[in-house]
C-alpha cells in the first residue's frame, strides 16, 4: 500500500495529474491499453520534457482532432493570460467554463457515467472515475441553480478530459496508492473571460469543487487550478493541505503550457506511509471542538442552529443538557470541524443561537483511515465511507442522507432501502 502528494507548485490541471505520474514512473503504454477499453475514439496522447523556471517536467496532452477549437478561438482567449492557456474544452491548457461552444457535442452525467462503465477498466476506476464526475455534476448544479441530471457537461465532458480523469484513477491503481493526499491550493488575481462575460478567479463552479480545501493566494495573474483538476482532488484527496508522513519512493513533475514568475508544474511524490507503531496504523489529526452555553432559548430553534453550523463547515453538531447557575436547566451546543472552519462555524453558533460567546479548542484525534467510494445500485449511486481497522479488517458505511434521498424518491421506509445496499455490497468488491 501506497501513498501519494500532490503539490501545486503552479497550480494543477488534468493533463499536468497525467504528465506527473507518468513523469514519475508509470508506464505510459500500459496505461493507453486500458484507456482504449472506454468506447471513444480519435484521441492520441503526446508527451514531451520541457523545463519550467529550471524545473525538467513532462508535458502531457490528449489530442482529440474532432474537438479542437479553430485558430481564432484559441487567439482570442491567450489575450486574457488564462493560468493554463486552456482552449476551454482542454482543460490541459487555461480557464474553466462550462459554456456551449457552437457545433459541440454536450454530455449528461448518465452519458458519462454509461462510458465510463462501458469500458474494460476496473471496478475500481470505475467507481473512482465516475464518482469524479459525479461531484462535478453536484457542483454544477448548485452554481446554476439546476437539478444534477439536468447539467449539461461541455468543456470538462468532451474526451480529453475523460481520458484525464481516467488516467489519474489508472496511475494511482497501477501504483498500489491506498490514501492521496493533496496541498493547499494556490489561487491567481484577475478575472477570468468566459463565453458569458467575465467572471471571478476562480470560476464558480471550481470554487464550489474546492469547498473545505486550504486556498492560498499567490501573486499570478490567471486561472491556476482548473475544474477538471479541483473535482478529481476534490473527490479523490483527503485532509486536504496535509503532507502525509512518508518514505519517497519517486518523484514527478507535470507541466502546464504557460510560464509564469512560478515553475507552472505540479508535483507528485509516491512513497510508503510511515505509521506510528504505537497507533497501530491509525491516522491522527487536529479538529477544533466548540461549545457554547444556552439557557433562555426556544427548543424549536435548534434546528435552525444545527443547520448553520453544518453549512459552515462543521463535521457534527450536538447538544448535551447541563444545569447550570441557580439550578437553571440549560443545553450546551457542541460542534467540531476542521481548523480551517473553526471562524465560520463559530459566528454560525453566535448568530443562530443566545448565546453571548463560543469556547474553542484544539484537540488532537485519533482516526481510522477512510476513504469514500461509490455504489452504483438499480436504483442510484450510493456513497459508502470505507475505514480500515487494526489488522487490517475493512468497515463499511452506507451514506445516511443517499439512502434517506433514494427511500423518498421510491416512496419506501429507509430499511427497505438499507437491506438492498447490503445485498448488493456482499457482491462488491
Amino acid at each position: 500500500m501506497k501513498v501519494a502528494y500532490v503539490e501545486m507548485v503552479g497550480g494543477a490541471a488534468g493533463n499536468m495529474l497525467a504528465g506527473a505520474f507518468v513523469d514519475l514512473g508509470v508506464p505510459l503504454e500500459a496505461l493507453e491499453a486500458q484507456l482504449r477499453t472506454i468506447p471513444v475514439d480519435g484521441w492520441r496522447i503526446e508527451t514531451s520534457r520541457v523545463v519550467k523556471r529550471g524545473i525538467a517536467a513532462t508535458y502531457l496532452d490528449v489530442i482529440v482532432p474532432g474537438e479542437d477549437l479553430p485558430a481564432e478561438h484559441h487567439e482570442h482567449e491567450h489575450q486574457h493570460e488564462h493560468g493554463h492557456d486552456h482552449d476551454h474544452d482542454h482543460d490541459h491548457d487555461h480557464g474553466n467554463d462550462h459554456h456551449h461552444h457552437e457545433g459541440r457535442p454536450t454530455r449528461h452525467l448518465a452519458d458519462i457515467l454509461e462510458i465510463v462503465e462501458r469500458s474494460g477498466l476496473s471496478q475500481r476506476v470505475k467507481r473512482q472515475a465516475g464518482a469524479v464526475y459525479r461531484r462535478l455534476a453536484e457542483a454544477e448544479a448548485r452554481v446554476h441553480g439546476a437539478t444534477v441530471d439536468a447539467i449539461h457537461f461541455h468543456e470538462v465532458g468532451q474526451i480529453d478530459a475523460i481520458v484525464d480523469v481516467a488516467l489519474t484513477c489508472l496511475a494511482l491503481e497501477h501504483l498500489n496508492v491506498e490514501h492521496l493526499y493533496c496541498s493547499d491550493v494556490p489561487i491567481g488575481n484577475g478575472e477570468i473571460a468566459m463565453a458569458h462575460g467575465r467572471y471571478p478567479n476562480p470560476p464558480p463552479a471550481t470554487l464550489d469543487l474546492l469547498r473545505g480545501v486550504p486556498l492560498r493566494p499567490v501573486d499570478v495573474r490567471g486561472e491556476l487550478v482548473t475544474t477538471t483538476a479541483a473535482a478529481i482532488l476534490g473527490t479523490l484527496a483527503k485532509q486536504p493541505g496535509t503532507r502525509p508522513a512518508m518514505r519517497v519512493e519517486a518523484i514527478g513533475y507535470g507541466a502546464g503550457r504557460s510560464d509564469f514568475a512560478i515553475p507552472n508544474v505540479t508535483r507528485i511524490t509516491v512513497g510508503e506511509p510511515l505509521e506510528d507503531d504505537a497507533a497501530g496504523g491509525l491516522e491522527h489529526d487536529e479538529v477544533v471542538v466548540l461549545e457554547a452555553n444556552v439557557d433562555d432559548m426556544d427548543p424549536r430553534w435548534f434546528e435552525g442552529a444545527f443547520e448553520a453550523a453544518l453549512g459552515a463547515g462543521a463535521n457534527d453538531v450536538w447538544l448535551t443538557p447541563v444545569h447550570m447557575k441557580k439550578s437553571r436547566p440549560a443545553i450546551v451546543v457542541g460542534a467540531i470541524c476542521q481548523p480551517q472552519h473553526a471562524a465560520a462555524v463559530a459566528r454560525a453558533l453566535l448568530e443562530h443561537t443566545t448565546t453571548l460567546g463560543v469556547r474553542m479548542s484544539r484537540q488532537e484525534r485519533m482516526i481510522l483511515p477512510r476513504r469514500v467510494e461509490a455504489l452504483q445500485t438499480p436504483h442510484g449511486s450510493v456513497r459508502i465511507k470505507l475505514s480500515r481497522l487494526p489488522g487490517g479488517r475493512e468497515r463499511r458505511t452506507v451514506e445516511y442522507d443517499d439512502v434517506r434521498a433514494l427511500a423518498a424518491a421510491r416512496g419506501v421506509p429507509i430499511e427497505v432501502v438499507v437491506r438492498e445496499i447490503e445485498a448488493h455490497l456482499e457482491g462488491w468488491s
